[in-house]
């Protein structure tokens, strides 16, 4: 056996299922990083293995032959917890190297990230607190004790893609706390920080850390606070052509990412993973604001014929480190 991949169910014992272009039903499995499923390889050096999360039996796992490499793709630590310390169980079992370890990847929950990359130079992470708050009220009372000022976010621990957060910028904000529920769930609570640059626009980039090399995957700008993926089409309102953006983006990796490198060194060596995403802000003075990092960020899909030698670049570091810790030809 060559290369293990192995994905997880997340806690809810749940995943979403979907029709693919031939009408066929295919599943949705969230929480892992779905590097092994977008990333053509050699044909028979891989294999796939599913962890359930809580409260599903499941038999274990007995090798014949070990794996060369285990790659875990599991990347949710609020989500996925069950099968986490599952892939810690299967790992035990044997002395192959492993990308990603469990352990490691539990320590990637937004508050535990938050805590530690706390006093890097160049870097600013905000205060994240985990809480279970029973009402809007609560979320105000937590605050104040552990002296988070307004403007803060409040978000559902787990949630992603801008879902289930508000932003409260005064007191007075209090009723947009009513649109998410109070059910008993864990929030996370984080300080905000204002990123809009001298034109009035919000830049956001991605980075993706491979072994330990930082490639920029995309880099995004909007009139709100909240930029994701729908930013491109306030990109091309605003008039910036797909030339526009790779002169931009070529820009950020030659002149920009080299001045945070220091920095992203340094988050790389205390979270411990071999691969991982930043979710970020390059700021005009050289700093580096941090929204979020962890391995649960999808980076092998662009629609875009422009943007796609982005992913070629990204795939290229992945076929290095597949081959590195390995001993084998992955490439097809």
């Amino acid at each position: 056996m060559a290369i293990l991949f192995i994905n997880g169910i997340n806690d809810q014992s749940v995943i979403g299922v979907s029709l693919d272009q031939n009408s066929k039903l295919v599943q949705l499995i969230d929480g892992n990083c779905s590097i092994h499923r977008r990333l053509p390889l050699k044909q028979g050096i891989d294999h796939e293995f599913m962890l359930f999360g809580r409260g599903v039996k499941q038999m274990g796992v007995q090798f014949k032959t070990k794996p060369n490499l285990i790659f875990n793709q599991i990347a949710d630590a609020d989500t996925h917890q069950g099968a986490l310390k599952r892939c810690i169980e299967l790992c035990s079992q044997v002395d192959s190297p492993v990308i990603n370890r469990p352990e490691h990847i539990l320590n990637t929950t937004r508050e535990k990230v938050a805590d530690t990359l706390q006093g890097i130079p160049g870097l600013v992470m905000p205060r994240t607190l985990r809480f279970r708050p029973r009402s809007p009220e609560e979320v105000l009372e937590f605050a104040i004790e552990r002296r988070i000022l307004h403007p803060y976010i409040v978000r559902v621990a787990g949630g992603h893609h801008g879902k289930n957060m508000v932003r409260l910028d005064s007191p007075g904000d209090m009723p947009k706390l009513h649109a998410l529920p109070f059910d008993g769930r864990d929030y996370y609570l984080a300080e905000y920080k204002d990123y809009r640059d001298e034109d009035g626009l919000y830049h956001k980039q991605r980075i993706i850390v491979i072994d330990g090399e930082p490639l920029l995957r995309h880099a995004l700008f909007q009139d709100d606070w909240l930029v994701h993926s729908n930013a491109r089409q306030f990109m091309l309102q605003h008039g910036e052509s797909w030339e526009d953006d790779v002169k931009r983006f070529d820009r950020l990796s030659h002149e920009e990412l080299p001045k945070v490198r220091p920095a992203i060194d340094e988050v790389t060596k205390r979270l411990k993973l071999e691969y991982y995403g930043i979710d970020c802000s390059i700021r005009p003075d050289g700093s580096l604001l941090v929204f979020e990092a962890n391995a649960n960020m999808n980076v092998l899909h662009s629609p875009n014929e422009a943007s796609r030698y982005r992913v070629a670049a990204i795939q290229k570091e992945l076929y290095t480190m597949l081959e590195k810790y390995s001993g084998d030809q992955v490439r097809p």
